[in-house]
């Protein structure tokens, strides 16, 4: 009878158990040449308009790597950072994390992920009405800063747009390659960091985020997540400057030349299950 007991006891506990969430590794570094990269260290990561289930500004990320991963994820099916218009306004919400370092010498310089991919899940609903536009969206910004050079890429995740009485969600999940983006006119002793946010924004609606950040096994892997080098003109498969195009208004989706987000699967390979 003890046995039988023992065996409904176990069952019962492995139906009731969450599988383990599994991280593959994207990119590898080994197939990147990092001759002459600088690295720049990680800093801190800043939070703005997105709040947990307890209604309170959704925590920075410490630094320390946590199950595998870089960055903010849910332990349970909620999301772990939410941005609603009707708790938080209509001004958009950022998750961000930067790394930083000095400019060794004046000169142009290619700015590079060294293997590492950004993972984004979670997202966006946009609540319409009888009268009116309405929208939500999510997007990865990825900035390279310093006072005399500078440059920015955007990534389309999710957007969701309606105009009738009803709701429309659309989702985002999987890992983006990271471009190399080249700046030129950089001056020695300035500083220079790396910022990758996730923006969401909506005019009635909301941004949900399940996961956002890095693959890593250990603490120091985010001091070599970026690097740089010298480089007098743009090396092959690098990004130039955009800061001569449009601007877009917080509702529009892609700039012409733009595409969405190319993301892979939440649930296979390249992604946590």
């Amino acid at each position: 009878m003890s046995a039988r007991v023992s065996l409904v006891l176990l069952l019962l506990l492995l139906s009731c158990a969450r599988p383990n969430r599994i991280y593959v590794r994207p990119h590898d570094e080994s197939t990147k040449d990092l001759t002459g990269v600088s690295f720049l260290s990680y800093s801190h990561s800043t939070v703005e308009g997105f709040y947990d289930g307890k209604g309170r500004l959704c925590a920075p990320f410490t630094g320390h790597v946590r199950d595998y991963f870089a960055g903010w994820w849910a332990e349970g099916d909620d999301p772990i950072c939410y941005h609603g218009t009707l708790e938080s306004g209509l001004q958009p919400a950022t998750l961000e994390m930067r790394w930083k370092s000095i400019v060794p010498a004046d000169g142009n310089y290619n700015v590079l992920s060294t293997g590492y991919a950004v993972g984004t899940w979670g997202d966006v609903m946009a609540r319409g009405s009888y009268f009116g536009d309405y929208w939500a969206w999510a997007r990865v910004n990825l900035e390279v800063h310093s006072p005399h050079c500078h440059d920015s890429r955007s990534f389309d995740l999710a957007r969701a747009a309606i105009t009738l009485p009803a709701e429309r969600s659309a989702s985002f999940s999987g890992w983006v390659e990271i471009p190399d983006i080249w700046v030129a006119g950089c001056k020695a002793g300035d500083p220079l960091e790396v910022r990758v946010r996730l923006v969401g924004q909506s005019n009635r609606g909301h941004i949900a985020v399940t996961g956002f950040g890095f693959w890593a096994a250990k603490d120091e892997e985010l001091d070599r997540m970026f690097g740089f080098r010298p480089a007098p003109v743009p090396p092959p498969g690098s990004t130039i400057s955009e800061k001569d195009a449009p601007e877009r208004s917080s509702s529009a989706w892609t700039r012409p030349g733009e595409r969405p987000l190319p993301t892979g699967p939440s649930r296979g390979p390249g992604g946590p299950r």
